[in-house]
């Protein structure tokens, strides 16, 4: 089980899809994917050059190697964790297909046979794709419907950037739509035109804010329905008293959670927000391992805790991330942006979690989504937890070349 090679793919997708392939030297193959990054496959290109060699059922002592040997670059965080992240994944996804079980038997068995997964709606129409700075690009599978409108080159979290006024017909239908599709629980983007900030740097919503939010979110209900759990992210971009005016407007509303309202780090402020409304919250997409988590979780600041199995540092990382929340009393809902690959593993690995609530789906508007690994992911809102071994999907290469980067390699070989 000597490892033979680590090559990288990158589709180009509403994100960058970082896939990782992981071959031995006897022809086992496992299959990873890493949060997006700039320069993320030279520093994956890197690492697969320092463990090549090793033995890839040592997956605690590679992950091990590979903080230490990163140690001067900021290995206490860091994108330096969303390859090592995606090396793990692979790992796993290897060591299981070589015993012949699926990955959450290898982890301990399951609690669920079905992974329950929420449809990420944005702010009504879909997404637009970006690249690794969080650039607006015009991917080359929109054809002019499928994406929201934005300038394209500017920055996401630019003021402006995101030229598309809301409609709330449009977020009604939205709802609509994904609940048609079989999907129970939605979450819709709150930090929308109207409701951001005006000028660079200022986390103070405009006034009338959060009237606008409450209309979203009642437009979003109408179209949901009555029995569709409902969840809205603010992407930390407000300051305390602006998140407590929004919090405010939507109590009363039963929500799953209300989403990054706080950068994740501000636990005083979380904390202090938390006691002063009723609404729920989550966040932690952008903490790195337990470590980042603890203050979190101890201090009860959060209702929901969403790590990115991406970037959070491991399976290991995020195993302990969930085995502190479930000791408090509070529940796991996977922040995921991934293409099929990483979807495909952190339903495996959330399935072993007593506490866990729904995992994400980002990419309702990107076409080729079940293309990458040759057959429907999710069925009715939830992905099976079936015998197949590892994360329980085969890469289609071909597919994986059809829509990658023009400037990345594809497992080694020019697109």
């Amino acid at each position: 089980m000597r490892i033979r090679s680590v090559t990288t793919a990158v589709v180009e997708a509403n994100f960058d899809w970082t896939i990782i392939r992981i071959e031995t030297e006897d022809g086992l193959v496992g299959w990873g994917e890493s949060f997006f990054a700039p320069g993320l496959t030279s520093i994956i290109k890197s690492m697969g050059e320092l463990i090549t060699g090793s033995d890839a059922r040592d997956s605690q002592a590679i992950v091990a190697r590979l903080l230490t040997a990163t140690s001067g670059a900021g290995s206490v965080g860091g994108i330096i964790h969303n390859a090592i992240s995606g090396i793990d994944g692979a790992l796993w996804d290897l060591n299981a297909r070589a015993l012949g079980v699926p990955l959450w038997r290898l982890l301990g068995g399951r609690f669920t046979e079905a992974v329950r997964v929420y449809a990420d709606c944005h702010g009504g129409s879909g997404l637009m794709s970006l690249g690794p700075m969080l650039d607006i690009r015009r991917p080359r599978w929109d054809h002019g419907e499928e994406i929201a409108d934005g300038q394209v080159g500017r920055m996401l979290f630019d003021p402006g950037a995101e030229t598309e006024p809301i409609d709330f017909d449009l977020l009604e239908e939205r709802a609509r739509d994904a609940a048609a599709a079989g999907f129970d629980a939605l979450k819709f983007d709150l930090d929308v035109p109207g409701l951001v900030p005006l000028h660079q740097g200022s986390k103070t919503m405009p006034p009338g804010g959060e009237e606008l939010a409450a209309a979203m979110v009642a437009a979003v209900r109408r179209g949901a329905g009555p029995t569709t759990e409902l969840a809205f992210d603010l992407h930390w971009r407000y300051d305390l008293a602006s998140a407590t005016r929004i919090a405010q407007a939507l109590d009363g509303v039963p929500l799953l959670w209300l989403e990054d309202p706080l950068p994740p780090d501000n636990v005083a402020g979380l904390l202090a927000l938390s006691r002063s409304v009723t609404v729920p919250l989550g966040g932690g997409e952008n903490l790195i391992g337990y470590r980042a988590f603890e203050p979190v979780i101890d201090a009860h600041a959060l209702a929901v805790v969403t790590p990115d199995l991406g970037k959070v540092g491991g399976v290991a990382q995020a195993r302990r991330i969930a085995e502190a929340a479930s000791d408090r009393g509070m529940s796991i809902a996977p922040h995921n942006i991934a293409g099929p690959v990483g979807t495909a593993f952190a339903a495996q690995v959330s399935s072993t979690w007593p506490n866990f609530l729904a995992l994400e789906f980002h990419a309702q508007d990107v076409p080729f989504f079940d293309d990458i690994v040759g057959s429907p992911v999710i069925d009715e809102g939830s992905i099976a937890m079936t015998e197949r071994p590892g994360i329980g999907f085969e890469v289609d290469v071909d597919a994986v070349r059809q829509w990658s980067k023009a400037d990345e390699l594809v497992f080694g070989e020019s697109r």
